[in-house]
């Protein structure tokens, strides 16, 4: 992960510009206005986010909820001056579908944590996350030991699960929504 800082924060609209005017398939993320390139995924990184969101995306459906995986960024509001945009793994939100490129209310957020973005993804990410009034769940899933960090919110603040054993399970109450740890690492050596 790269992340190019400016003097002056990037906004919101002037990060939309600079991602459409890519010629290639990079991927970028906007965390309190500094532009970050994310890497490419490993295939642990992948099957993780695969194990949990697919399960997530059967019981959502069925509940008439949305379960994007990896193509889709949050923000705070529609306001193109704010300076956060984040792409998570895996993210819920119940509503009808739009037609923009963002989200506004996610109720859950699931980031698979990689070594190169492990610091961004628990320090300004999370804080950003924690501070939209609709998430209600943030599951942070390592990738090299078999631990979920789990972010409930608890009236006006958050209180952290961490789940390492096999036969854990995470539950998102706010979904109605369990899955054991052996199942989200399933085909994966940790």
């Amino acid at each position: 992960m790269t992340a190019l800082r400016h003097i002056d924060p990037m906004t919101i609209e002037a990060f939309d510009t600079f991602v459409e005017a890519q010629a290639d398939a990079a991927l970028f993320e906007l965390v309190e206005g500094a532009i970050v390139m994310m890497t490419n995924p490993t295939e642990v990184h992948e099957q993780i986010a695969a194990n949990i969101g697919a399960p997530l995306k059967l019981a959502m459906d069925a509940r008439g909820c949305r379960t994007y995986q990896g193509g889709i960024r949050i923000q705070r509001s529609d306001d193109s001056r704010d300076t956060d945009k984040p792409r998570p793994d895996v993210v819920v939100r119940c509503g009808a579908v739009g037609t923009r490129t963002y989200i506004t209310d996610p109720l859950v957020v699931v980031e698979v944590l990689s070594p190169s973005t492990i610091d961004f993804d628990r320090g300004p990410k999370l804080d950003f996350y924690k501070a939209l009034p609709t998430v209600r769940h943030i599951a942070f899933i390592y990738q090299d030991q078999m631990r979920v960090e789990h972010y409930r919110r608890v009236e006006q603040d958050f209180e952290l699960e961490v789940l390492k054993l096999a036969g854990d399970i995470v539950h998102f109450e706010a979904v109605d929504f369990r899955i054991e740890l052996a199942r989200i690492y399933f085909d994966v050596t940790v």
